[in-house]
């Protein structure tokens, strides 16, 4: 959310939600330089991704509401922790989790917005929030998260659970780095500690699955002639005749083989897709088939003459 030259001063002083995420990433130093003033913050006013977020953030209401049928609000102010005062969070939007409580009681739920035109997905996201988002729910004390996730070519609404072990985790490194702010001492880089994995984020090593490892090897082993298989059916489709529903080719009987051969048939649907099958030619279609020869020309359009 944009905020005032006054918000970004008072927030200069102090430890807000995005400083959580450098922190708990172990970026200690440089962090304690800017809040020190030895260094300037980086300016952001011509960060594309940064200022297409802040352009982006009033469709973020527009499309929770449309979502969810709730109501979606602005929120107003930075926060400030009720115990630590340079602690303090600057919230997007606000609603509520149920629909019916929708103006009957105080907003419930904090609703983060996120411009994104990355890759990631939704669970790494709000993995890679955790953060800033438990650190919101720590000056806010509201018990409910959403983030908010605009695409280019989609919108995502995701649950974030509020942690009480995270957030303590978090208050403890904030507490430990706002020392050395007080006492003016230069800071170590501290390990960077994760945020949980989300359902849905893991990345496996399934070598130890014996079943999986099979099949995988089965596919790897014949990776070649799926490829031959996909390039055999691009060519075949491509030679289809315009005039053609199906175009079949019988299979050929050999050593070995069972003795109906199979063959392989494509056939047009009434959108123009192309579908290629395997076996006989069905049926229905035998009365009508007929040898193709190059430059014939279409028994039907003999009836022009």
């Amino acid at each position: 959310m944009a905020i005032s030259d006054e918000q970004r001063l008072f927030r200069a002083e102090r430890l807000g939600s995005s400083d959580a995420t450098r922190l708990m990433a172990g970026d200690w130093r440089a962090l304690w330089e800017e809040k020190t003033g030895r260094v300037e913050p980086p300016c952001l006013d011509f960060v594309p991704r940064v200022q297409i977020g802040i352009a982006t953030e009033p469709l973020h209401a527009a499309f929770y509401t449309h979502r969810t049928g709730v109501a979606c609000r602005l929120a107003e102010g930075t926060l400030v922790h009720p115990e630590f005062d340079f602690i303090v969070a600057h919230l997007d939007f606000l609603t509520w989790r149920r629909p019916e409580d929708e103006g009957r009681s105080p907003c419930d739920t904090l609703v983060e917005a996120k411009f994104t035109a990355g890759f990631k997905s939704d669970p790494e996201l709000v993995q890679h929030y955790h953060w800033q988002i438990q650190h919101q729910l720590l000056v806010s004390g509201l018990p409910y998260a959403v983030l908010s996730i605009l695409r280019p070519s989609s919108y995502s609404l995701l649950p974030v659970e509020r942690s009480e072990r995270d957030m303590a985790k978090l208050l403890d490194s904030l507490h430990a780095f706002w020392w050395y702010v007080e006492n003016d001492i230069e800071p170590p880089d501290p390990e960077p500690m994760a945020a949980p994995a989300v359902t849905g984020a893991r990345v496996l090593d399934m070598s130890r699955h014996n079943e999986f490892a099979a099949w995988g090897g089965i596919l790897a082993e014949n990776e070649p002639g799926m490829r031959a298989y996909r390039d055999a059916e691009n060519a075949l489709k491509a030679l289809m005749p315009a005039d053609a529903q199906v175009a079949f080719l019988p299979g050929t009987a050999g050593e070995g083989r069972a003795n109906e051969a199979r063959g392989i048939f494509l056939t047009r649907s009434s959108d123009g897709k192309l579908a290629l099958r395997f076996g006989d030619l069905p049926r229905r279609h035998r009365a009508k088939l007929e040898p193709w020869e190059p430059g014939a020309v279409p028994a039907d359009s003999l009836d022009e003459f």
